[in-house]
């Protein structure tokens, strides 16, 4: 490890080492102030502070007022009046149309009239009518299509007994493919491998100084 005894400060960082702060020998008092003696009021508000308001000498009465009215003008010129016409009935009577109810003018005029026509009767008989075909609808009536005859018959297909392989698809049926009796050996391959001319020159050179190298380094020790 390196040692740490030959190693300075940096430029000035040791100059105010020995510094002690000042401004410790300052108190800070707390004390609740009184302001009852120095408070003053403000300007002019005690100027009237001595007056007393009058009018109390004064009293209010409630007394209960007596109006004397009168009447508007010519209001009362007819209060000894009395309405009359009470001495008149008013009779109340069911009254009787039935006897002598009369028709409108003229309304029984036609009273005994009695209609005529009556006499004739109104038959309800049922038609029969004898339709005909257009032309030439029933001209084919008695058509009896042919071709009734024929008859679509269904039958099974055997394709199993009757099928037949394509031409020539069976000639080489009994074909066996030789050749299974070879074998295929798997051996190792010893290569006699010789290097290229000259490609091992560089090789016994560095042999060569390396174990010069090695003889300089037993000796130097």
């Amino acid at each position: 490890m390196p040692s740490s005894t030959g190693v300075k400060s940096k430029i000035g960082s040791k100059d105010n080492m020995q510094y002690t702060p000042g401004g410790g020998n300052v108190k800070i008092l707390s004390s609740k102030t009184d302001y009852s003696k120095a408070a003053k009021s403000k300007i002019g508000s005690t100027d009237n502070m001595k007056h007393a308001p009058t009018g109390g000498n004064k009293k209010v009465y409630n007394q209960k007022l007596t109006w004397t009215a009168t009447s508007k003008v010519g209001s009362l010129n007819n209060a000894a009046h009395k309405p009359a016409g009470g001495n008149v009935k008013i009779e109340e009577k069911k009254l009787d149309f039935k006897g002598k109810a009369q028709s409108k003018v003229g309304s029984l005029d036609n009273a005994k009239h009695t209609p005529r026509g009556g006499e004739k009767k109104i038959v309800s008989q049922k038609l029969e009518w004898k339709a005909q075909p257009k032309i030439g609808s029933l001209g084919n009536a008695d058509h009896v299509p042919g071709g009734g005859e024929k008859r679509i018959e269904e039958q099974k297909l055997d394709f199993k007994e009757k099928a037949q392989a394509k031409l020539g698809s069976l000639e080489n049926s009994n074909h066996q493919p030789g050749g299974g009796n070879k074998k295929i050996q798997s051996e190792k391959v010893e290569w006699k491998a010789e290097s290229k001319i000259g490609s091992l020159d560089k090789v016994q050179r560095r042999s060569t100084s390396d174990q010069g190298s090695a003889d300089n380094g037993e000796e130097q020790q």
